[in-house]
């Protein structure tokens, strides 16, 4: 059963004010907003780094909030005032101390790309910054105006539509090689495939990859960022996907995911009203009051049926999927 997570930020402790203004403009504020001096290292440095860091668990590029909170306040990274112990620095001079020595990874060093003119940020600019950052201290105490819930990523659309319409990945794709490097070739785009170019094996073709992206994923590959938001493209793409792959997996001779335990495919309305009832718990996580059972049956089975079972059951799963309830949690 689906739970609804309710995620909550924590915030950073006020700032505390410099006995001296002019001091106070060139250190960071320790209440976890970035200054201008931190957005303006970040804006240097992200050209060299966003390539690798822009997304997933490691996306310290992808926002000035992102830089903050996963770099700036990480003790791990930088100590605050102590630019010679601070990983971060470590690692663009080389000297790191982790399973990276050297950060941006290449041919060339940070010190080489300042040289050649590629970077415009120096070492010791990096150092003087860390050496005026103030201590982060992170607040106990919640943010009420976080946001309580998120969409689902573009990975976990996929995750979650395979596990609960019955599919897997052999139902989409088809191991194919060129030179002895596997690959992976869509069997159809009739099927509204989707998948991350960074997955091994990555899909041929740019329709799989495009779908990833349309709803919402990254990609450290093309250097492209995780959408989280419900854009228009988003709201299309996911319609074009959930309508497929419920037809998909409803033409599955046995499919256990959506009819389990001898359920069938029968279209009296007992049948259908007991698969709509075993659907909200199955794709929402709750179980529905008979009034919204029989909205569902009158608003989306009825005006689908008359095309065939096909038409309706399709119908009423991708309504499932293309629910609030189903796009966020």
């Amino acid at each position: 059963m689906r739970a609804l997570y309710i995620y909550v930020s924590v915030g950073l402790l006020s700032c505390a004010p410099s006995e001296k203004p002019s001091v106070a403009a060139k250190k960071q504020a320790a209440c976890g907003q970035a200054s201008d001096e931190t957005v303006r290292v970040m804006r240097a440095l992200a050209p060299h780094c966003e390539g690798c860091h822009v997304t997933g668990a490691r996306a310290f590029f992808s926002s000035v909030s992102s830089f903050q909170n996963l770099i700036v306040s990480d003790m791990r990274l930088i100590k605050p005032g102590d630019p010679a112990n601070s990983e971060f620095v470590k690692l663009l001079e080389g000297t790191g101390t982790g399973a990276f020595t050297r950060m941006p990874i290449g041919t060339r060093s940070y010190a080489e790309l300042v040289a050649a003119g590629t970077a415009t940020l120096t070492i010791d600019e990096v150092k003087q910054w860390v050496t005026g950052l103030a201590t982060q201290a992170r607040d106990a105490r919640p943010d009420s105006n976080a946001p309580r819930i998120t969409r689902v990523r573009a990975e976990q659309v996929q995750r979650a539509l395979y596990q609960q319409l019955g599919l897997v990945y052999a139902d989409f794709f088809v191991d194919a090689s060129d030179f002895g490097i596997p690959r992976a070739e869509a069997r159809s785009d009739d099927l509204y495939p989707f998948q991350p170019a960074d997955e091994y094996l990555a899909p041929r073709g740019s329709e799989a990859r495009d779908r990833f992206h349309g709803l919402g994923g990254g990609s450290v590959v093309t250097q492209q960022k995780a959408d989280p938001s419900i854009s228009p493209t988003f709201v299309l793409t996911l319609t074009q996907v959930s309508q497929r792959w419920c037809r998909l997996g409803y033409r599955k001779m046995t499919n256990d995911a959506l009819f389990p335990n001898g359920a069938t495919k029968a279209t009296d309305e007992a049948n259908v009203k007991a698969t709509i009832t075993r659907w909200f718990l199955h794709f929402h996580g709750r179980v529905a009051t008979p009034a919204e059972v029989d909205a569902m049956y009158t608003n989306v089975w009825t005006p689908l049926a008359g095309g065939g079972a096909e038409a309706g059951f399709t119908g009423l799963c991708s309504a499932f999927v293309r629910h609030p309830d189903w796009i966020f949690y």
